[in-house]
């Protein structure tokens, strides 16, 4: 098997995300994943300047915006069932509110989102399908899936926290200087939820002791905590889950929580959007985006030699944990 044919779709795939190009993999024809191979293998940044030059101005070649579409309508679909139908407390209104005033979220963003959010999904979906699947399998699969979908919210609103006291931040409060000295280089950390807790309580005029997913005393809060501490584990016996402390949750309670999750997240978005995706705004978004591209091929051509392609395009390998030998 040649390895390093193998390794091209894994660096398509990482060139796209590291330019913000948040796409699915089953959202890319295979145009152009075969294209862009074909490109990346012939090692001339003129060539990969053109591709991507091609790409944004014939996206539909390309770029399977049917499937985008789906991937929106199935999360709406899924905040319709009467598993989601639960209210989100007041006081996550009012972050939500906040998030939607202050800080920007796009529809790229929002595929982001959703495309990390629709895995987390796809999985809890299968579980219920999965009649071969013990019980205990099941409920180490769901307990992924919630640690998963905590932090899908925790870094979306820390990183648009962090864009907003920025811009705005005049307080010399030492929970505010805490959650600015974080080092979120390259996506290695974000707050935790209790301190993105106590920077919204600052802002927002809210109790510690809220009701929002990220209150001090906060259930979806404690769960991840407790799951990612491996302080948490099912009890097939009991047919419940259970805190080192002895204290239980029913897989009742314990979903009624994990859809709290979603429900906010779900909300935030289609508030955001204001009830609809647009689909001609997501175009434009991403055409600039491989013009972008296309530009920055370019000036790689004309700032150097193949070497220094080589040593560029080596560099990536390594970013991906791809082998170069």
């Amino acid at each position: 098997m040649n390895e390093e044919k193998d390794s091209e779709p894994k660096l398509i795939q990482y060139i796209l995300d590291k330019e913000g190009i948040v796409l699915p993999r089953f959202c890319l024809k295979q145009k152009m994943i075969s294209e862009l191979e074909d490109k990346l293998r012939e090692g001339k940044p003129s060539l990969i300047s053109k591709f991507f030059k091609n790409v944004n101005k014939n996206l539909d070649d390309y770029i399977s915006i049917d499937e985008i579409n789906k991937l929106f309508d199935k999360i709406k679909e899924l905040s319709k069932n009467e598993k989601f139908q639960q209210k989100i407390s007041e006081d996550d209104k009012k972050i939500i509110e906040f998030l939607i005033k202050n800080t920007n979220l796009n529809n790229l963003d929002v595929l982001e989102i959703i495309r990390q959010e629709y895995f987390t999904v796809q999985v809890a979906e299968e579980l219920e399908k999965a009649d071969n699947l013990s019980n205990i399998l099941k409920m180490a699969l769901l307990m992924w899936c919630f640690v998963n979908l905590y932090e899908l919210i925790l870094v979306n609103v820390d990183r648009r926290l962090l864009v907003y006291l920025k811009k705005n931040n005049k307080n010399e409060d030492n929970d505010i200087k805490r959650f600015l000295s974080i080092n979120r280089k390259d996506y290695k950390d974000h707050a935790t939820a209790e301190l993105i807790n106590k920077v919204f309580c600052k802002i927002l005029g809210l109790r510690e002791e809220n009701t929002s997913i990220f209150g001090k005393s906060s259930k979806p809060k404690l769960i991840r905590n407790k799951i990612s501490h491996s302080n948490l584990f099912y009890d097939s016996e009991k047919n419940k889950f259970v805190l080192l402390n002895s204290q239980e949750y029913s897989i009742e309670d314990f979903l009624k929580e994990y859809y709290a999750l979603f429900n906010f997240l779900t909300e935030w978005i289609k508030t955001g959007l204001g009830g609809k995706f647009d689909e001609e705004i997501l175009i434009d978004s991403l055409k600039k985006m491989f013009h972008a591209l296309s530009s920055k091929y370019l000036k790689i051509e004309r700032g150097g030699s193949k070497r220094g392609y080589q040593s560029y395009i080596s560099k990536l390998k390594k970013e991906a944990g791809i082998n170069n030998d």
